[in-house]
């Protein structure tokens, strides 16, 4: 409570030059003690009080008479923001009865007497006794309040439901009649404490604590607080159980042959069995309350104790000797609070079957370092570009069998993206964090193609590598396997394919070991598989199982309004790849382009602009930058284009088309237009016809 919350406000005030008879209407018409006095600005100077009034009367002077010689210049003033605590201070000490309150800048906003400060008394003594009383009735003991004269003036509602009271009917009776067998004599005469007292009261048996009540360093009563013994002897037999279920864990742990660690929240060790000693080579001691990652450096418990995830059946390195880790959270409402590690290194079998992981993960890190720079972008049906209704479709229901298991057989020409289309696949599938492996059929030799798929164990044939090599279906274990040109496989390994489709399972050259593997096949070809199976090239019941799931991509050239997007594509791509900045295309050049067939698809359209990109000079992509066969309008790929085709394909461009592009280049309206090889004013024309606008 500050001075402000409980001043009189609205008073009115004096100057120096008011008379006397002026001060009395005042007086009498506010019936205050004192009214300030300020000069011509306003700031406090004084105060006319009634004893000031009669001091100038007995002094004989008249009303008319000014108030200057008589109003008291030694003022009690305080700031509006004055704690209480100060107030009640200044008020015990000052001889006089009325104060001033003024603001930082000394300006009288109001007064405050003796009645304010007892009024003001008054309403705190009543909030602290209400929160009191919410205080004692909100505790979960039982509080029992003992006056003087040994009545009772309080009983929580605690008290009350232990004992089976009813609070009015206790309230200002004899303690002695209400709860006998209590004396609270040496308590209240004596001011004595008395801790762990047992009562019966009411059938029920309780422990108090009896402390005295004190006021001017006088005992005034006493209080009690209780809990029923029976609430104790379950919270002691709680404990008593739990001391029993940690000594059971204890030896539990200490049988377990595996280290087990745990850390805390703050990741320090507070618990560790005697096998865990025995790994680390220190004493138990040595171990507690110590940080994991100087006991471990390398630990990977600090990560699931901020991540949450549990870790199961990892190999790790730790003190120089393979070791299989498990790491789990400990979960307490909702919070991770500790980690669990296990860590199992005693086992020679264990050992082996270590070191025989650790030697198929270096193998796989070297097959993953080859393909590092290939992967360091992850291939998605974002990067697919196409405002082609078709091509569209065929994104969105590969996008959706991606999140199965079935076999994909992408057919096209060559150049049409079935490699992008199968990592896209892939990347959007649940096998996305596992690997991505691809196998050209027609560029292996047919001696070679069955240990480059399967595999091939140690010492299988003469050159092989002395501790063997895994295939394609081994390094793809989890993941996908994506076969080009399958039209172009062996036909004796087709059978091996086929049997493998239907199990999953292998035999690695040279081995009689059957591996089971977890692999998605997706297969791609540019020749029609059904007439080489007519043809008796390829197995009939081969093509069956892999064509399962089938998407036919598009040539270019059936897609034409693709020509355009994918231009500005790839020019963004090779200027960054080259440090080029070309931003634009002349018309002549997008003629040229739309009027190419494109027999080698969208590899050659990337192809053509790499060469135009090394050739140009400046910011426009110009005609003379293609190859002779574009500009001249000749060549295998050309077909006929006009003014009247360019027009009509631009008047057709429909609602999804125009959505597509502006979808494709994140709603920028200029990038959309230069991909669709028409003007801003074109696309703003469309874009009001299709109320896109």
């Amino acid at each position: 409570m500050r001075l402000g919350d409980m001043m009189t406000t609205n008073v009115p005030l004096l100057k120096a030059e008011d008379t006397l008879a002026h001060a009395v209407k005042l007086l009498r018409k506010t019936k205050l003690d004192g009214i300030p006095v300020v000069d011509d600005t306003g700031l406090l100077i004084g105060i006319f009080t009634k004893a000031n009034l009669m001091d100038a009367f007995l002094a004989g002077a008249g009303p008319g008479e000014t108030i200057t010689p008589y109003y008291q210049k030694r003022v009690l003033a305080a700031r509006v923001d004055t704690p209480y605590e100060k107030v009640e201070e200044a008020v015990k000490t000052s001889p006089v009865g009325t104060g001033v309150v003024v603001d930082d800048r000394n300006n009288v906003v109001g007064i405050f007497t003796k009645v304010d400060m007892i009024m003001s008394l008054f309403k705190r003594t009543e909030r602290l006794a209400n929160q009191l009383t919410t205080v004692y009735h909100s505790m979960h003991n039982g509080v029992i309040v003992v006056g003087r004269d040994y009545r009772v003036e309080l009983i929580n509602q605690s008290a009350a439901n232990i004992l089976q009271l009813d609070r009015a009917g206790v309230t200002g009776k004899p303690f002695r009649e209400m709860f006998p067998g209590m004396d609270l004599a040496p308590v209240i005469e004596q001011s004595q404490w008395h801790i762990g007292l047992k009562a019966n009261w009411y059938g029920v048996t309780v422990m108090c604590n009896v402390s005295p009540l004190t006021a001017g360093g006088q005992a005034v009563g006493a209080i009690i607080i209780f809990q029923p013994l029976t609430e104790l002897d379950r919270i002691a037999s709680e404990l008593e159980t739990t001391k029993e279920l940690y000594e059971t864990l204890l030896t539990v742990l200490n049988i377990a042959y595996e280290a087990i660690v745990l850390i805390n929240e703050e990741g320090k060790i507070s618990l560790v069995n005697e096998a865990a000693c025995r790994f680390f080579r220190k004493r138990e001691e040595e171990l507690l309350n110590r940080a994991i990652e100087e006991v471990m450096p390398n630990s990977r418990l600090p990560r699931t104790l901020k991540t949450g995830m549990a870790e199961t059946n990892e190999v790790q390195m730790i003190e120089g000797q393979p070791c299989i880790v498990s790491r789990s959270p400990i979960v307490r409402k909702g919070k991770v609070i500790g980690v669990v590690g296990k860590i199992t290194y005693q086992k020679l079998e264990e050992v082996r079957e270590l070191s025989e992981k650790l030697a198929e993960m270096d193998r796989e890190l070297s097959y993953y370092r080859s393909k590092a720079e290939e992967a360091r972008q992850l291939v998605t049906f974002r990067h697919i570009v196409t405002v082609n209704k078709e091509m569209q479709t065929i994104k969105q229901e590969a996008e959706r069998v991606a999140r199965g298991n079935s076999t994909v057989l992408l057919t096209g020409e060559s150049g049409t993206g079935k490699e992008l289309f199968a990592e896209a696949i892939h990347n959007a599938s649940p096998r996305r964090q596992k690997p991505f492996i691809q196998l050209n059929c027609a560029a292996i030799p047919d001696n070679l193609a069955e240990s480059e798929l399967f595999g091939y164990a140690p010492g299988a044939f003469t050159g092989a590598q002395r501790e063997g090599k895994p295939g394609k279906f081994a390094l793809a274990n989890g993941g996908t396997l994506f076969l080009d040109e399958i039209g172009d496989m062996p036909f004796n390994l087709q059978g091996k394919l086929l049997r493998f489709l239907e199990d999953q399972t292998f035999s690695p050259v040279g081995s009689t070991q059957t591996v089971k593997v977890d692999v998605r096949i997706i297969a791609a070809t540019n020749q029609d598989l059904w007439r080489k199976v007519e043809a008796g090239a390829f197995r009939r019941d081969l093509y069956y199982r892999l064509n399962v799931i089938n998407f036919h991509l598009l040539p270019l050239r059936e897609r034409s309004e693709d020509i355009i997007p994918l231009t500005y594509l790839f020019l963004e791509k090779f200027n960054e790849t080259f440090g080029v900045h070309i931003t634009d295309i002349a018309p002549e050049v997008k003629t040229a382009l739309l009027a190419h067939a494109w027999p080698g698809n969208v590899r050659e359209l990337r192809n053509v602009l790499e060469r135009a990109v090394n050739y140009s000079t400046g910011r426009v992509l110009e005609l003379d930058a293609l190859p002779y066969y574009l500009r001249q309008g000749q060549g295998p790929g050309m077909a006929r284009l006009n003014h009247t085709t360019v027009g009509r394909q631009k008047e057709h461009l429909d609602r999804d088309v125009l959505l597509a592009a502006l979808e494709a280049h994140g709603g920028n309206k200029s990038a959309a237009a230069k991909a669709l090889g028409i003007s801003r004013s074109w696309l703003y024309e469309k874009l009001r016809q299709y109320d896109l606008l």
